[in-house]
């Protein structure tokens, strides 16, 4: 290759924002001052907020993410900083059992044995002494597939956004309840505010991370952060969301705990929710994208697990969330006042890539033409360089820690 060709390449991903698979548009820029046309061909991001896709437009996915925590937390992106000393709390909520799996078990054997009754109905053992590793692949899969009721968790997945509605309004009811008011009048003196992200655990089922933030008109009074926790922790014993023959509560293992009022774990708890954003069920690339067939079901995904849990949503007409095993849900959700948005953050981005001095004033036109890059190598370039920019952010940040840390 030569010096020109390297070049050339470089130019278009870095173009591109280091896109793995960016969008080819086609059109024509006129300019107003001069009357000109300018034909011109265009490859943009293609924003996909997955790792597995493109790793340059999840980092950049995934920071959007951050900001809007973080300024949930701390203020700034038009969010007052007063909400800094209001309590906050963490909230982890997980799916009921359909059935025993291996796990990656910290304190001893995956599952224990119970001599009382070792066996399934089908013969198979409910117990597993092996100390399994997180990256190992049996964790997650069921011990036994016919006691795994499969059917069950896809309708649980499809159900969990809903139930999470429910478990927010009956918080709301929980703290009106408290204050000796109603729900409705609740709203003109404080205010329950939430960021939530899903993750689709390798057993198959979603599961959900949250922070919850309680604004009152005057800070300090009738603010007691125990009063949040005890009215979150009871709205997840009991919601309950009843649809047709189904009746859905959360798992009975849960989290809820306060982060009081102070600044110091706003990046970790930001960094800690942003992360889930980016990722796929079973953080595969096969289940990255809608299937358009049970047959590609089939010939695309390769963990048994999943594929069944795949096949079954596609079965029980979810085939646009048979990639996502029957969640429809987004993979992160806001209350309208918790935040700034995703769209805020881009229209501010596009304003300031577009604020350049004294250039006229032009008006595009634009077609979709294509996706990908002209020279194939051009894709193994951008994931190398956006790979390279992340580790280089990565070290900048442990470097301005340490920083702090010394001073």
């Amino acid at each position: 290759m030569s010096d020109n060709d390297r070049r050339r390449l470089l130019r278009e991903v870095s173009h591109s924002g280091m896109c793995s698979h960016p969008v080819r548009l086609t059109g024509e820029v006129v300019n107003l001052a001069t009357g000109e046309v300018v034909p011109r061909q265009l490859k943009v991001a293609c924003k996909d907020r997955r790792q597995s896709v493109c790793p340059a437009c999840a980092d950049r996915y995934e920071t959007d993410a951050w900001i809007i925590v973080a300024a949930g937390m701390r203020g700034g992106k038009g969010v007052p900083d007063s909400v800094a000393g209001a309590p906050r709390v963490f909230v982890t909520v997980t799916a009921p059992s359909f059935g025993a799996v291996h796990r990656a078990n910290d304190r001893g054997a995956c599952v224990v044995r119970n001599r009382l009754d070792e066996s399934c109905p089908h013969g198979l053992p409910r117990w597993c002494s092996v100390r399994h590793r997180t990256t190992d692949l049996e964790v997650g899969r069921p011990l036994c597939d016919e006691c795994f009721d499969a059917r069950n968790v896809i309708l649980w997945n499809a159900h969990a956004s809903r139930l999470w509605s429910v478990t927010v309004q009956d918080a709301r009811r929980n703290l009106a309840s408290t204050a000796g008011i109603s729900r409705t009048d609740l709203g003109e003196v404080a205010q329950l505010h939430y960021v939530k992200v899903a993750e689709l655990q390798r057993r198959g089922l979603v599961h959900f991370h949250a922070l919850f933030r309680f604004d009152t008109q005057s800070p300090g009074e009738g603010s007691d952060v125990g009063d949040v926790v005890w009215a979150l922790q009871k709205a997840i014993l009991t919601a309950t969301l009843r649809e047709g023959d189904g009746i859905y509560r959360w798992g009975t293992v849960f989290d809820v705990q306060d982060l009081g009022g102070s600044l110091g774990d706003t990046r970790g708890v930001a960094s800690y929710l942003a992360k889930y954003v980016t990722k796929t069920a079973g953080g595969s690339i096969e289940l990255a994208s809608r299937f358009r067939s049970r047959r590609e079901i089939m010939l695309r995904v390769g963990d048994p697990l999943l594929q069944r849990l795949a096949l079954e949503a596609w079965d029980m007409g979810l085939e646009r969330s048979a990639n996502t095993l029957g969640y429809a849900g987004q993979f992160i959700t806001k209350s309208r006042g918790y935040s700034t948005s995703f769209g805020e953050l881009r229209a501010a981005r596009t304003a300031y890539w577009m604020s350049e001095p004294d250039a006229d004033e032009v008006q595009a036109t634009y077609a979709y033409s294509g996706r990908g890059y002209d020279d194939p190598r051009a894709s193994d370039l951008a994931d190398v360089m956006a790979r390279l920019e992340r580790e280089r952010r990565i070290q900048a940040r442990r470097e301005l820690k340490e920083r702090r840390g010394d001073s």
